[in-house]
């Protein structure tokens, strides 16, 4: 007897200090990583917001090579979902709840046979153009069996931060994969660093018939600028776009030639630009000037898919100079959108 007296004393020591210890212990817990992608927000939220694209960067199957997934009626946006059953961990459902694209998303995880969280993605500004990418989930335990969590909380932060890290570089390496390359039309669209560069120029609204008469007068009046103030080219002629206006047949644009610090030289219809460095959509256009029409279509193609603002700035660079090149197919034009902030200054 007197040692069901030890076991039963030590039993209620233990269950006081149990209801003790979960007294002073949180029951709500919440774990967040975060990884900075090289891609638009718009590029990793449709990776996040369609379900079906989490089996391309999910880290569960990795783990559980016996999941297996059923689809709910809807599988982009607010109420899609998907369930999952493996054969050793058994099995639940995801609904996203939440979706404000391309910022934030949440969701509502349910366990079978135990309680569920909330899990979310936030994307944010980070460091250098980069989105920063923040993957959390919270759940409540219950007092008094949040008390446990003094025994495995260590063990559940790290399942949970290795969960989220093999995720996030999945995502990370898919999304700026998305991002860097993709075909539209025929010609790929790759996203890529503009170094940022200054330009003399000559802007004015013209209608299309009018643009190689325009390009022919007014680079020679810069190039002519350019060499009265002894200034360093610093690239190919280039075209510059602020304005396309396909019902009146005009655009707003310039002929400039990019120079170093060509700030001074300005004047008389001679203005400087400024383009910063920053991101940039590019397509290499080869042939005739006379065709570089559809690269701009595919463009537009490719923003309109990912879901991009349009672009505020958009400049042809002609590389190769057709004096010394006479067949037209090996004509380079390299195309860039500028995406996003203020993209350039004029004096």
């Amino acid at each position: 007897m007197k040692i069901l007296k030890i076991i039963g004393f030590v039993l209620l020591s233990v269950i006081a200090l149990a209801l003790i210890i979960g007294a002073i212990l949180p029951t709500h817990l919440e774990y967040e990583r975060s990884a900075d992608i090289n891609a638009p927000k718009e590029v990793i939220f449709a990776k996040l917001n369609d379900m079906k694209a989490w089996e391309d960067w999910g880290p569960w199957k990795e783990e559980e090579p016996t999941m297996e997934i059923t689809y709910g009626e809807k599988t982009e946006g607010v109420g899609a979902s998907y369930s999952w059953t493996t054969e050793s961990s058994g099995g639940g459902t995801m609904t996203i709840i939440e979706s404000t694209a391309p910022t934030f998303q949440k969701t509502a995880l349910v366990f079978d046979g135990n309680e569920g969280g909330n899990g979310w993605f936030k994307l944010e500004d980070g460091e250098d153009g980069a989105t920063k990418t923040v993957w959390g989930f919270g759940m409540d335990i219950p007092y008094p069996l949040n008390a446990m969590m003094l025994f495995t909380g260590g063990s559940m932060e790290k399942m949970m931060y290795k969960m989220f890290d093999s995720g996030l570089a999945n995502l990370k390496e898919l999304s700026e994969k998305t991002a860097a390359e993709k075909t539209y039309r025929g010609y790929t669209v790759k996203s890529m660093d503009f170094p940022g560069k200054s330009y003399l120029t000559i802007r004015e609204t013209i209608n299309f018939s009018d643009i190689s008469a325009f390009f022919g007068k007014n680079f020679g009046a810069i190039m002519a600028s350019v060499g009265s103030n002894e200034l360093e080219i610093d690239g190919m002629p280039c075209g510059v776009y602020y304005a396309w206006d396909e019902e009146n047949g005009t655009t707003d644009m310039a002929a400039a030639i990019p120079v170093k610090a060509g700030a001074g030289a300005a004047s008389g219809n001679i203005q400087h630009l400024e383009i910063p460095e920053g991101k940039s959509l590019t397509i290499d256009y080869y042939g005739d000037y006379h065709g570089v029409g559809e690269a701009h279509y595919a463009m537009d193609d490719y923003i309109k898919e990912i879901g991009l603002e349009p672009s505020t700035l958009v400049m042809e660079e002609y590389v190769t100079d057709p004096s010394t090149e006479p067949d037209t197919a090996k004509w380079l034009t390299r195309i860039y959108y500028f995406m996003g902030g203020p993209l350039a200054s004029e004096e």
